[in-house]
């Protein structure tokens, strides 16, 4: 049986990623739990921030973000960076920061998966922003690799379920190829 629950966001599980900018010539990081893939050709991604945020002020100054995909072991470091702000504190100090060949966003070391985003539209909600970003520029550390494409469980990502940061689990089946398979039987009944 089904229960209708009051209008609420829902607890489902969210992906945790780092966005970082450079925001009045420093960098700055931020932990969002609202990020999400929206287009595979060209790959577009969003991510959505409280427009009260720091970050916000450098993405719009400069145009460009990075998504950083923390592992697991990085959850003190990736929920602190989400508590404080860049305004009180200086965040590039918790990690180390590299670049791509533009310079474009800083993007962290420690992350298994860092990826830059090209701003192509921000959309303005009622208390957050949407910026909707074409990824220019992806790395990866070698060792999360599996035939030159990140392997999940190397990479160890973790998602926000409610108040929890859980890691990803086993593999329950292939993407497109469960449904094929499922037609087939229903198909030949």
């Amino acid at each position: 049986m089904k229960i209708q629950l009051q209008a609420q966001p829902p607890e489902v599980t969210l992906p945790v990623v780092i966005a970082g900018t450079l925001v009045k010539g420093r960098e700055n990081y931020i932990t969002l739990g609202a990020f999400g893939l929206m287009s595979l050709q060209p790959p577009i991604v969003y991510i959505s921030s409280m427009k009260s945020h720091y970050s916000n002020i450098g993405i719009k100054e400069n145009g460009f973000f990075s998504i950083n995909i923390p592992s697991a072991d990085m959850v003190q470091k990736t929920d602190f960076c989400g508590l404080v702000s860049g305004r009180d504190i200086n965040k590039s100090e918790l990690f180390t920061s590299f670049y791509g060949l533009e310079k474009t966003a800083p993007m962290i070391q420690e992350c298994p998966i860092n990826f830059i985003c090209k701003v192509i539209r921000i959309v303005d909600l009622p208390f957050n922003e949407v910026f909707i970003g074409e990824v220019i520029d992806y790395y990866a550390d070698d060792e999360c690799l599996d035939d030159n494409k990140p392997d999940p469980q190397r990479v160890n990502p973790m998602v926000l379920a409610g108040p929890s940061y859980r890691s990803i689990g086993q593999v329950v089946g292939v993407a497109f190829g469960e449904g094929r398979s499922y037609r087939k039987n229903v198909m030949q009944h």
